[in-house]
Parts: structure tokens; C-alpha cells; sequence
């Protein structure tokens, strides 16, 4: 365990390295794991240290990441008390296109961190994975998921954009018109629907996709390092386009939409607990 134990109640990324798998635990109980600036900012630094230990020349095989508690993250943390939201304002009220970028590109880094680590990378999902949540699953190389699990990218809904690599990443995982079919209507997807779509890749009994994450870990270690981190390397990169630009696409969408004045009115309407009234962001 690196650090000191730590009070289930606060909020941190827990980071476990054991025979050779690395465990990242999202953990903030209270907002069934929603990430703030510090959880993300925590996040990349977890990732830098696993980055540093992973094989060939380190002694981490695979990568687990999973949720604390009941869910795996509930995606951004919407409420004023974080800070990426008060980055954010001035997009959403203004109009700022720069504020927008420098957050969406910061965010993505860290992402593109857990997507480029040199070793397979494994989601174990319980309860709800969703937008910012599920675009953390979605890059990793394999999803599991509980049969109670419920995943989705409903960002449209309060007038945003999957853009921390969920719209590029789900289309490279289930093709357009699926993603098309997940990103523009929002929809939240039980485990058993989001398997059909590809969304998930295995499904297991409640409680026990850590223990699943862990059974393909030890198969993985089974292989040699450098032929399993080749694989790897090639199997990224069959049918790629262009990652890169493909990603700066999503990035300018997502400009738009925070700029757009829907997001003000989405936020409000998820406060307040109604639905949007689109009209009213124009």
C-alpha cells in the first residue's frame, strides 16, 4: 500500500502494488466516488508511479482499476465545492473557449496516461460507471463488469460532451453507430444491454469484479513481459486511425458545448432537480 492508511471516508486514490498487479482505488464514499480537481490531480500522480514500476524493467504485470465501496465513480463532481468547476465557470457563463480547452486538455492527460501505460489495463466495474467515470474505463484495455453494474455517458443531458476521451474511445471500442446510439441519447446501460453493445467486456456476480480483474491479472503474468507488452503495443494500435487527431475533434466539441451556454442551463437543472429547458440557453 503506498501511504499511510487512510479513513474510508476521505477522498483519495488508493494505490496497492502486490504480485505484480497494481490496484488504483478511486475512493470518495460520500458522492459514490465522483471526481473533484484533487481526486484527478491524485489520480495522475498514482499513474506516474505505476508508469515507473511497469514491465519489462519495473515488477507491475497489469493494472486494476477499480471504485471504492458500492460504485465504481459517478463521474465529474458537479457541486461548486470543486474546484474544476469554478475553471470551468467561466466557459459555461461566458463563453470563455480557452478556459474550456485548458481544462478539457488537462484532464485528458491524465487519461492519456492510464490509456499509454506499457502493460494491460483492466477496469473492475461495480455499481454506476458514469461520463467522466466510464471515460476512465474506457481506457483501459478490458472492462468487467457486475451484473448490477450500470454504465453510460450522459453529458448530452446537461448539455456537455463526453470529451476526456469517452466519444473517441467508445467509438474505437463498439463502432459509430453504437456510440452514436450511447453518446446522443445519454442513456445509462445495464451490464447484461452494455455487453451486447461492447461496452463491457465480461460480466460477473456482484461484489466480485475486483476478484475477476485479479483472475485475468494472473493469467496475464503467465506470459512473458516483453511478448505480452509487444502484443499490447501492436494490438493499440491495429485499426487506429489517427488517435491524436481524432482526440483534438472531441477536444474542440467539447469547447463548443461548454461555450455554448447549454452547460449553464443543464448544471442548473441538475441542482435543481428538473429537466433542462434548452430554450433558455440560447
Amino acid at each position: 500500500m503506498t501511504g499511510p492508511p487512510t479513513a474510508a471516508t476521505e477522498a483519495t486514490i488508493l494505490l496497492d502494488i502486490s504480485g505484480g498487479v497494481a490496484v488504483l482505488t478511486i475512493q470518495r464514499l460520500r458522492r459514490r466516488n465522483a471526481l473533484h480537481g484533487p481526486l484527478w490531480e491524485l489520480l495522475g500522480q498514482r499513474i506516474a508511479q505505476v508508469a515507473a514500476r511497469c514491465a519489462p524493467d519495473g515488477d507491475v504485470r497489469s493494472l486494476i482499476l477499480t471504485g471504492s465501496g458500492p460504485h465504481f465513480c459517478a463521474g465529474m463532481d458537479l457541486m461548486p465545492d470543486n474546484p474544476l468547476v469554478e475553471r470551468i465557470l467561466p466557459a459555461i457563463m461566458d463563453g470563455d473557449e480557452d478556459a474550456a480547452r485548458s481544462v478539457i486538455l488537462d484532464l485528458k492527460a491524465i487519461t492519456r496516461a492510464l490509456a499509454d501505460l506499457p502493460v494491460p489495463t483492466i477496469a473492475a466495474i461495480e455499481g454506476v460507471a458514469a461520463g467522466g467515470g466510464y471515460e476512465l474505463a474506457l481506457h483501459c484495455d478490458m472492462i468487467i463488469a457486475s451484473h448490477q453494474s450500470r454504465v453510460g455517458l450522459p453529458e448530452v443531458r446537461i448539455g456537455m460532451v463526453p470529451d476526456v476521451g469517452g466519444t473517441t474511445m467508445l467509438t474505437r471500442r463498439v463502432g459509430p453507430a453504437r456510440a452514436a446510439l450511447a453518446i446522443t441519447t445519454g442513456r445509462m446501460f445495464d451490464a447484461p444491454q452494455a455487453q451486447k453493445l461492447g461496452m463491457v467486456d465480461l460480466l460477473c456476480e456482484p461484489g466480485t469484479a475486483l476478484d475477476e480483474a485479479r483472475g485475468l491479472a494472473a493469467d496475464i503474468a503467465l506470459g512473458g513481459p516483453v511478448a505480452v507488452g509487444a502484443a499490447l503495443a501492436t494490438l493499440r494500435r491495429v485499426g487506429e486511425l489517427d488517435l491524436p487527431a481524432a482526440l483534438a475533434i472531441e477536444t474542440e466539441a467539447g469547447v463548443r458545448a461548454l461555450t455554448s451556454g447549454e452547460p449553464r442551463e443543464g448544471t442548473m437543472a441538475f441542482a435543481e432537480k428538473r429537466a433542462p429547458c434548452w430554450d433558455r440557453a440560447e
